[in-house]
């Protein structure tokens, strides 16, 4: 079994090799097939000669054959068999096909399956996630069909447009350059045919994949989705796109039909003309076995290639054009290390590791997003990293665990090279809780510990974890406790709480590194103190931190900051130290409290509108009804 890692760029070229030994056999089959179907051809035109007592010199092209001696009895039973074994054989090719096509999708999908979880995030681009599945549920089958639709059908249509024109030249004396310039303007005129039907193809697929990306962000935001008053306007897009997809749809069903009624009837047509040449093109006289013959091969035998030929090319380009797309997302950069494997999470690691990087650099699309970036790190030592939006601070955390596809020059993970172990084995070494945080559809006690249907014996230690983490289960989960069934992406939760239900996790798989990327910016001031104190330099003090952050007041309580410009770190120190000498620091400091000082006072001025206008409308009220009340009196 080839495995997934050495899949070659070109996959149509692996296709083809890869067990060619198969593939050989579909075509020695289908050689064997077509022979079949000439030697039936064979028996009948001796069997109807001889049931019709044409005379020798005239009917039979067989005198010095062994055929000769047959007698009809004997001929009409050979072309049974014949036709039997025609058809047996088909069978057989087509399990063949379909056998090798299955283990050729296992291939497939393995590799799209191990590199979606190695895909660097960075590589994904604009890629959604209904895109991928539509790489998955479409491409795969569509690419393994050169194997278990095309090869059979490219088997059959050869050797049957090869032995055709010479079992007619042979048994009925027609000359080749006539059955080949009939056959010639058929295969031009259904090559037409399907290459404007592949292009069909090609678009439906692209459109059901954009759709599919579309109503996957649909209904993974519906609530944001409805809560913004977007939701009109959204879905008017996924229709826009669905009649886009209909229009297109039809119009290939509409060309779909023509090339069936073209395949249905070409074989009418190649009778007239076979029989035309017959009557003119011969220089003898024809016997009526000769006729049946001809009619048997250019209506039978060659029926099933003229009826594939346009599905066949149609095929071959839609097949052609899913190996297209997925040697296209397997070229994508990726880490070298691939799933993280159980046995390496609950190997027994040291409490805390110091960290040392030298010569971090990222660049993404021929952006810099990090330059030379060297820091060190004590054992237990609690670091905050802050600068500007786009300074490079979340890339400088993901870069640590392999997922940007950053280079060192040095990195070094207390003792350890990290450079000389895979991803895999280095992310064991790291907690990492991002901004949004994930939260899977599951209960809340399968969420801490990352397992489906964990056992109970855990819970003590689950729920010690949601109390550092001040999630407070009897307040905000309704008295199901670790029952209480989260929806999907944490849809039933604030996005405080899935950060919480993060930080939870990262303290029940405990790591000598924690990672924290901006992961306290959902929760309020209060909340973020406790946790500071609790977990963060509570629980977690003998761990090695690096806090990703945006926020002021957690910044006297980290032991040192790294502060980040334009992917470089510029400056690191205490809070009093960098808040006394540098001028990035009380610049970035005073521009900070200017932004929360503003969005405090646009929200009090929302505010005091919306109670004025209140005012306004009672005082409006009222006044009118003084006004109707004297009228009255009046």
């Amino acid at each position: 079994m080839t495995s997934y890692e050495n899949l070659p760029k070109s996959l149509l070229g692996f296709s083809l090799r890869y067990r060619w030994w198969a593939r050989l056999g579909i075509f020695t089959t289908a050689l064997f097939g077509a022979l079949a179907g000439i030697a039936a051809a064979v028996f009948q035109k001796i069997f109807i000669d001889q049931v019709l007592g044409t005379e020798a010199e005239e009917a039979a092209r067989f005198s010095h054959s062994f055929l000769t001696g047959l007698t009809p009895v004997g001929a009409l039973l050979g072309a049974f068999v014949a036709t039997v074994i025609t058809q047996a054989i088909a069978l057989i090719g087509s399990f063949l096909a379909m056998r090798e096509g299955t283990m050729l999708q296992r291939i497939f999908s393995e590799a799209l399956y191990r590199k979606t979880l190695s895909i660097r995030t960075a590589s994904l681009g604009s890629t959604t996630v209904g895109e991928v599945v539509s790489i998955y549920a479409t491409d795969v089958p569509g690419a393994t069909a050169v194997i278990d639709q095309v090869l059979p059908m490219a088997a059959v249509i050869m050797c049957s447009l090869i032995l055709g024109p010479l079992a007619v030249y042979w048994i009925c004396g027609i000359p080749m350059w006539a059955t080949l310039t009939l056959m010639g303007v058929v295969i031009s005129f259904t090559l037409a045919l399907a290459i404007r039907q592949s292009r069909f193809f090609w678009r439906f697929k692209q459109l059901a994949a954009e759709r599919t990306g579309i109503v996957n962000e649909w209904v993974q935001s519906i609530r944001l989705l409805r809560i913004l008053g977007w939701v009109e306007s959204f879905e008017h897009k996924i229709f826009l796109k669905r009649q886009e997809e209909t229009a297109n749809r039809v119009t290939m069903v509409t060309n779909g039909q023509f090339m069936n009624a073209f395949g249905s009837s070409i074989n009418f047509i190649i009778n007239l003309a076979g029989v035309a040449s017959l009557m003119y093109l011969s220089d003898r006289r024809v016997s009526p076995g000769e006729l049946f013959a001809m009619l048997w091969i250019f209506g039978v035998f060659l029926q099933r290639a003229f009826r594939q030929l346009p599905w066949f090319f149609t095929f071959a380009f839609d097949s052609t054009t899913s190996l297209k797309r997925l040697e296209k997302f397997l070229a994508r950069p990726s880490d070298a290390g691939l799933v993280e494997r159980r046995e390496n999470a609950e190997l027994a690691l040291p409490s805390a590791l110091p960290l040392s990087v030298r010569g971090l650099n990222l660049t993404i699309n021929g952006h810099k997003i990090l330059n030379d970036v060297d820091f060190e790190i004590r054992a237990g030592e609690f670091v905050a990293v802050i600068g500007e939006v786009g300074a490079g601070k979340s890339m400088l955390a993901l870069s640590l665990v392999g997922e940007t596809g950053a280079t060192f020059k040095g990195f070094q993970i207390g003792p350890i090279d990290a450079l000389r172990l895979d991803v895999n084995e280095r992310r064991r070494y790291f907690s990492f809780v991002p901004q949004e945080g994930f939260v899977m559809s599951a209960s809340l006690r399968e969420n801490i510990v990352f397992q489906y249907e964990p056992s109970l014996e855990n819970d003590s230690a689950v729920l010690k974890a949601l109390e550092l983490a001040h999630f407070k289960i009897e307040e905000e989960m309704q008295g199901h406790g670790l029952d209480t069934e989260i929806g999907e992406r944490g849809v039933n939760l604030s996005g405080g709480q899935r950060q919480r239900v993060s930080l939870a996790r990262a303290h029940q798989f405990s790591r000598p590194i924690v990672l924290l990327d901006d992961c306290l910016s959902a929760v309020d001031v209060d909340t973020e103190r406790q946790l500071v104190r609790d977990l963060l330099s509570g629980a977690w003090k003998g761990s090695t931190r690096l806090l990703v952050t945006h926020r002021l007041s957690v910044l006297s309580l980290v032991d040192r900051i790294f502060f980040m410009e334009n992917g470089s770190l510029v400056e690191q120190g205490t809070f009093a130290e960098l808040l006394k000498k540098s001028q990035r620091m009380q610049e970035f400091v005073a521009s900070v409290k200017r932004s929360e000082e503003s969005s405090v006072a646009a929200a009090a001025a929302i505010i005091s509108e919306e109670l004025s206008g209140k005012e306004a409308d009672v005082g409006t009220s009222s006044d009118t009804n003084v006004d109707a009340n004297a009228e009255t009196l009046s």
